[in-house]
């Protein structure tokens, strides 16, 4: 008889990709070993880096395929720093060993190291393989951005990602003239929103709108399932090959005056429970099958 492959799932126990990939797999009848903090607890786990043995409660972990997230719904839940600190050790650790055992299948296995992308950099880098990208600024420099309120509007969201796109705020102008972090200024976009997903070769459209300006933030969003235009595919070939990405999500949003989708960011281990909802499963399917655990 033959052993059906074994899937690794590691990071949050609340985490709807998670989840989500869980549920597929129990559907297709594939065996997963979670090693999963939050609610649950946490795992007992032992590496041995002389022997690369990895022990969770004693018993080896022995899979052909994972899937790894670093966990950001437990500190979300109770803005507590410590669990900010905690999910990130496990992630490092977690895929330390995933790194150290080339014959596990993994998503962006070359891009893992790096730890994230750096979204200004990425902004330059899609400039210059030929996306549209609205007129940005990373700054703190109140002066300059006030002078942007005479030109438009504007939105605001961190370098590092997670929190909503807001409109740009108007600041009281005292002291330094300076914030004391830089931040990504953006002229203002318009809905609709295109989210493409990278998967192995296969991709996935979905269209998103929504009256608000982040749509993550929004109590009323309509997604549908969108073929990709091919300038697109081809544009985020290039650039998720350049940076050793097969597992990734692209987000476009409209320019109002002239139609076309400009290039927001792209994602390295996006979000996707609830566009594989609409899209039926597809998405789990396609990356079950990109581990090699489902045929």
């Amino acid at each position: 008889m033959t052993i059906k492959p074994r899937l690794l799932l590691a990071g949050g126990d609340t985490d709807p990709q998670l989840v989500r990939l869980l549920k597929r797999a129990a559907l297709h009848d594939i065996p997963v070993h979670c090693l999963l903090t939050g609610q649950s607890g946490s795992p007992r786990l032992h590496w041995d880096i002389h022997q690369n043995r990895l022990l969770d409660d004693d018993k080896e972990v022995a899979v052909s395929a994972a899937f790894i997230r670093q966990d950001v719904f437990a500190y979300l839940k109770s803005n507590n720093a410590q669990d900010n600190s905690a999910a990130r050790e496990w992630f490092v650790s977690v895929s330390g060993w995933l790194l150290s055992s080339p014959d596990i299948a993994l998503c962006n296995r070359q891009f893992l190291p790096c730890g994230g992308v750096n979204k200004p950099y990425m902004l330059r880098l899609a400039l210059s393989m030929g996306f549209n990208v609205a007129d940005t600024y990373v700054s703190n420099d109140l002066l300059a951005m006030t002078r942007l309120h005479e030109h438009g509007e504007w939105v605001a969201k961190p370098v590092t990602g997670g929190a909503y796109c807001t409109p740009l705020a108007v600041h009281e102008i005292t002291g330094n003239n300076i914030l004391s972090y830089p931040q990504i200024v953006q002229r203002r976009l318009a809905s609709p929103e295109l989210r493409v997903f990278r998967i192995g070769n296969t991709w996935f459209g979905f269209l998103i709108q929504t009256e608000a300006l982040d749509y993550r933030s929004a109590s009323a969003t309509r997604m549908q399932v969108v073929d990709v235009p091919g300038d697109l595919v081809e544009k985020l070939a290039c650039l998720s090959n350049h940076l050793g990405l097969d597992f990734a999500a692209a987000d476009f949003k409209t320019d109002p005056h002239t139609g076309e989708w400009q290039f927001l960011e792209i994602n390295t281990n996006p979000m996707f429970a609830g566009f594989d909802q609409v899209a039926a499963g597809a998405l789990s399917d396609a990356l079950l099958r990109k581990l090699g655990v489902l045929l």
